[in-house]
C-alpha cells in the first residue's frame, strides 16, 4: 500500500504489493508518481501458453489468403466456403490404349492356320500371282517360246579400262591437270560458256574499235566514313525537316527577346527604351586618392604614403636580400663589406662602386634603374 491505497495487480487480484516497503509519511495527501504493478515478468511472457487459441473460421480464411500456412494452398476468401469441385474434376478424354511398339516391330508369329488364311486372302491381287513375295519375278510368260531363260545372257561384255578413282583423282602432278584443261578451256568456253572467275566475256567485237579491257559507265561513289550507311538510316522528312528553316511568331521571339534571359547578354528589361550605345557605363568614375588605408591607420605624411610604390619597395627588399646573403657568408662585420666596396678608401661610396656590387650580387637591370633614381652620387659610410 502506498499512500494507504492498494494495487491491482494485472490478474486482476487486489493486494497490498507495497506493505511493510516503504512507509507513508503523510498518508492524507495524495501519491505523486505511477504505481508499476507486479507480476508481469519475464519468465511469464516467454512461457508458452498452451492450449493455444483456436483462429476463428471468419478469420481463419482472410489469413489463408495472406498468410496460408506452409505447404497449403493460397485460397481466396470469397470461395473459402465453396465445395471442392476441382479436385474431382478431369479435362480431356480418355486415351484408349493401342498396340503398343514392340508389337509392331516384332510380332509374335502365326500359326500355320493363320498363315493360309492370310495367303488366301491376298491370291485375289495379281501382284501376288506374277511376284509372290520371296519369289523372283516369272518373266518367261513374255519370253519367246524354246528360249533357256536360265543359260541365256543379254548385252555385251564390258570391258574394264580405268577405274572411277583414277578418272575422280588422276595420278598427274598439278601442272600437269592445269595444263591439260587450258588446252580446252577455249572449246568449254564456246560449248558450256565454263569462263574463269572475274574473266571478261568475248563477245568478238570489231577490235579495231573495241578493246574488251577498257572500263565502261561512272564509278561508284564510295565512303569510308559511313555518311550513305547514315543517309539510309535517317528518314527522309526528318532530314528536311532539319535543314528547313524554323517559323518563328514574331510575338513569341519579341517576348523571348525581353523577358527570358539569353547567354552571353545581360537580362535588362528597359534594353529597347534606352537610346544608349551596348558600352555606355552609367555613374562618375571616382578618382583615387593618393593614400592607402595603411597610410590613414599609421598616420604617415603625404612625403611618406606608400601607395603606389609597391613595386619600388620590392626591388628595394630585394636588393637588399641579396645584399644581405653575399655579404654575410663573404664578410664578418658590415663595416668589413663597405671597405671591401670602397676601392679608393676615401670612406665614401660612389655611384659606381654601388653598380660594381650589384653586379656581384647577380640583380637585373630594374633594381639598378631603382638605385640610380633614388641613391645620391656619393654615399657615405
Amino acid at each position: 500500500m502506498v499512500g494507504g491505497l492498494p494495487v491491482k495487480r494485472l490478474h486482476g487480484t487486489i493486494k497490498e504489493v507495497y506493505q511493510g516497503k516503504f512507509i507513508d509519511r503523510f498518508p492524507e495527501l495524495p501519491t505523486a508518481g505511477k504505481l508499476i504493478p507486479i507480476g508481469e515478468t519475464a519468465a511469464t511472457c516467454l512461457t508458452e501458453i498452451l492450449p493455444r487459441p483456436i483462429t476463428p473460421p471468419v478469420v481463419k480464411k482472410f489469413r489463408n489468403t495472406s498468410n496460408p500456412p506452409a505447404g497449403k494452398e493460397r485460397v481466396f476468401y470469397g470461395r473459402a466456403n465453396d465445395p471442392d469441385i476441382a479436385s474431382y474434376l478431369t479435362h480431356g478424354i480418355t486415351t484408349i490404349i493401342s498396340e503398343n511398339a514392340s508389337s509392331l516391330v516384332n510380332p509374335p508369329p502365326k500359326t500355320y492356320f493363320q498363315q493360309k488364311i492370310k495367303e488366301k486372302k491376298e491370291s485375289v491381287y495379281l501382284s501376288n500371282c506374277q511376284a509372290p513375295l520371296g519369289k523372283s519375278h516369272d518373266q518367261s510368260l513374255r519370253m519367246p517360246k524354246g528360249l533357256d531363260v536360265n543359260n541365256t545372257r543379254f548385252g555385251t561384255t564390258v570391258k574394264q579400262e580405268i577405274s572411277a578413282a583414277d578418272i575422280v583423282n588422276p595420278r598427274k602432278t598439278f601442272d600437269e591437270v592445269q595444263k591439260e584443261a587450258q588446252e580446252g578451256h577455249d572449246l568449254y568456253v564456246s560449248t558450256h560458256n565454263d569462263y574463269y572467275v572475274g574473266e571478261a566475256v568475248n563477245r568478238k567485237y570489231n577490235p579495231s574499235t573495241f578493246n574488251r579491257f577498257n572500263l565502261h559507265g561512272k564509278e561508284t561513289p564510295h565512303f569510308n566514313d559511313g555518311r550513305n550507311i547514315s543517309r539510309t538510316l535517317h528518314w527522309v522528312p526528318d532530314l528536311q525537316m532539319k535543314k528547313s528553316a524554323k517559323i518563328v511568331s514574331k510575338i513569341s521571339d519579341d517576348f523571348k527577346e525581353k523577358f527570358q534571359p539569353q547567354i552571353g547578354k545581360v537580362h535588362d528589361l528597359i534594353a529597347d527604351t534606352l537610346n544608349v550605345p551596348p558600352d555606355h557605363t552609367f555613374g562618375i568614375l571616382i578618382r583615387p586618392e593618393e593614400y592607402g588605408v595603411g597610410d590613414l591607420l599609421h598616420n604617415r605624411l603625404p612625403s611618406e604614403y606608400l601607395k603606389g610604390k609597391d613595386r619600388e619597395r620590392a626591388v628595394f627588399t630585394a636588393i637588399r636580400q641579396n645584399l644581405k646573403k653575399a655579404n654575410y657568408h663573404n664578410f664578418d662585420t658590415l663595416l668589413h663589406a663597405f671597405r671591401h666596396y670602397d676601392k679608393v678608401t676615401d670612406i665614401i661610396l660612389a655611384l659606381s662602386m654601388m653598380y660594381e656590387a650589384l653586379d656581384s650580387s647577380i640583380l637585373n637591370s630594374a633594381a639598378k634603374n631603382l638605385v640610380s633614381k633614388s641613391a645620391p652620387e656619393h654615399a657615405e659610410t
